[in-house]
């Protein structure tokens, strides 16, 4: 009896084999695992964006914060010298009607002024206002530290009562030059840096 070669009918009964696309779940698949990797890298990249704002913002803040609280130091240094100088230039005026002066020569608080010039945050300062307050304190400096001066203020005599007039009027000039024009200047600029520190501690904190 002859053999019937049955190979090609179990090729032709055996189903097609799929395609790599329909093997892994079809087109609809694909285009879900493409979106889904879309929106991993949008998601890391706004958080990261997100983070390096907060960031950015608080860093402003605490510069803004900084640079206030320099200039409010600053300011109530200042109003501390220009009174104890004021005061000092009063006692000296006396002198000229022959009252004795009370008190001790006047010395200059600079703890924070000095302390500022180690810093950064002095250079957000405005360049006029710390140029000016450091012609302020070297003039004024220049006249205390003077011997000479220093004695008169000693030895009160009708000989040296014009060299004590003319100190006088030099210190009551640098405390008005001060009075309406150092410390104004410096009193705006603190208060905007702490309206704008106020304004980034309400952004985002």
């Amino acid at each position: 009896m002859p053999r019937i070669d049955m190979s090609g009918l179990d090729e032709a009964a055996r189903p097609p084999k799929p395609s790599f696309l329909t093997a892994i779940g079809g087109p609809q698949f694909v285009v879900a695992q493409i979106f889904t990797i879309i929106a991993t890298v949008l998601g890391v990249y706004l958080a990261g964006y997100v983070g390096y704002q907060r960031t950015l913002q608080y860093d402003q803040f605490t510069k803004a914060q900084q640079r206030a609280d320099l200039l409010q130091g600053l300011d109530a240094e200042l109003k501390h010298n220009t009174t104890r100088l004021r005061d000092f230039v009063g006692q000296m005026q006396k002198t000229y009607e022959g009252n004795p002066v009370y008190g001790d020569w006047p010395r200059l608080r600079l703890y924070l002024w000095q302390a500022a010039a180690q810093t950064q945050t002095v250079f957000d300062a405005p360049p006029q206002t710390l140029a000016e307050m450091q012609a302020f304190y070297e003039d004024v400096g220049e006249l205390l530290s003077d011997k000479q001066a220093q004695e008169m203020f000693r030895r009160l005599t009708t000989s040296n009562e014009a060299d004590r007039r003319y100190l006088a009027e030099r210190l009551e000039g640098y405390v008005k030059t001060a009075e309406t024009a150092l410390l104004p200047s410096l009193e705006q600029a603190a208060t905007e840096s702490a309206q704008l520190a106020t304004q980034k501690a309400g952004v985002g904190m």
